[in-house]
């Protein structure tokens, strides 16, 4: 029986061609694809990712070949290299896993009536903060916006704990002030058209 590319070769005959350093890269590739294949989906690959799989174990083939030994089984040999491929494979696929799920997911886009409604918002606090003096905005931006304590925004702005306290006091009575201003505003302006 004569034997084509489409047939394996057993480890005896692999053995004899390395001897007479016949076998090729092309002749391993051309006989055990399909086994390397098997043997990456008998590993759950899925069958899109098998010839890829495969394509790296010829290249770790490729590399190794003047490695291989002739009394090991060749099919065994192939084995052990298609395993480690799809060991590295997952290990990769685990830790891109763990890296992208550390990634915190993006906001969902939000609604134009919401969009509306957070610049109203932001523009209320603007006008607001424009209005304190410099030393009560410190402290309230400090405090109520960038949530430090009173101890870190008396360290900070150089001043007495009491200060801040004070300070800080006032700020938050002249914003409930100006929401109630708001309000009332707001309240009037249906009347009014």
């Amino acid at each position: 029986m004569s034997k084509t590319l489409d047939t394996p070769l057993t480890s005896a005959e692999f053995a004899a061609e390395v001897e007479c350093g016949a076998p090729s890269l092309r002749e391993v590739f051309a006989r055990h694809l399909g086994t390397v294949w098997r043997i990456a989906r008998a590993f759950g690959v899925p069958a899109d990712d098998a010839d890829d799989v495969a394509q790296e174990v010829f290249l770790v083939v490729h590399r190794r070949l003047h490695t291989f030994q002739p009394s090991r089984s060749l099919p065994a040999w192939l084995f052990g290299i298609t395993r480690n491929v799809v060991l590295m494979r997952r290990r990769a696929h685990t830790r891109r896993e763990r890296r992208l799920s550390a990634v915190e997911p993006p906001l969902p886009p939000r609604e134009p009536e919401a969009s509306f409604e957070l610049r109203q918002a932001a523009a209320f606090m603007q006008e607001f903060l424009d209005g304190l003096d410099e030393d009560k905005r410190m402290v309230f931006l400090l405090a109520d916006i960038e949530g430090l304590t009173a101890s870190e925004i008396a360290e900070a702005l150089e001043i007495p704990l009491g200060t801040v306290f004070s300070r800080l006091r006032a700020a938050r009575l002249k914003l409930e002030q100006f929401s109630q201003r708001l309000r009332a505003r707001s309240l009037r302006r249906p009347h009014d058209r």
